[in-house]
């Protein structure tokens, strides 16, 4: 349910919606470094595997895990190499078929979040991991920077 009056020059806008709670992990690691993960929505499997590969040779990242988000098109991908924010940025920002909402918000707050919960019954389903001889620099079960949030999307 939207509301909306409009005054001269003045809006009030006021929405009513159903949300859920999800927890999403942060790319901002201890030491003020990140680790990248991407958001990818309504784009192929294939598309997506080819885009990452490109990403991976061209800096030289360590091995890449996409997993599908319970919905076909939806990914997330995770590399556990650490960069400084603006290698960060520039990388995520080289990758073609990013969720232009996902990156923006993500540059506004100064770190990325991914969920890692499922929505509704839609659990993740592995899809692939794109081998690199590059060694990980993190390890995913050191992380601690986590976050609560409601969704609605999928709610």
């Amino acid at each position: 349910m939207k509301f909306q009056i409009t005054f001269r020059n003045y809006r009030l806008f006021c929405s009513l919606a159903k949300y859920i709670h999800v927890s999403g992990v942060n790319s901002k690691l201890a030491n003020g470094r990140h680790f990248l993960m991407w958001d990818f929505d309504n784009l192929g499997e294939e598309i997506i595997r080819n885009e990452l590969l490109r990403i991976q040779k061209k800096f030289h990242l360590s091995q890449i895990y996409l997993i599908n988000t319970g919905l076909t098109g939806y990914y997330h991908a995770y590399c556990f190499l650490d960069f400084d924010w603006a290698n960060t940025l520039y990388i995520l920002a080289s990758t073609q078929g990013i969720d232009k909402m996902y990156f923006t918000i993500g540059v506004a707050r100064g770190y990325f979040t991914l969920r890692y919960t499922p929505k509704k019954s839609r659990d993740f389903k592995p899809a692939i991991i794109l081998s690199s001889k590059v060694k990980e620099t993190v390890n995913p079960y050191t992380l601690k920077s986590f976050i609560d949030y409601p969704t609605k999307r999928g709610a």
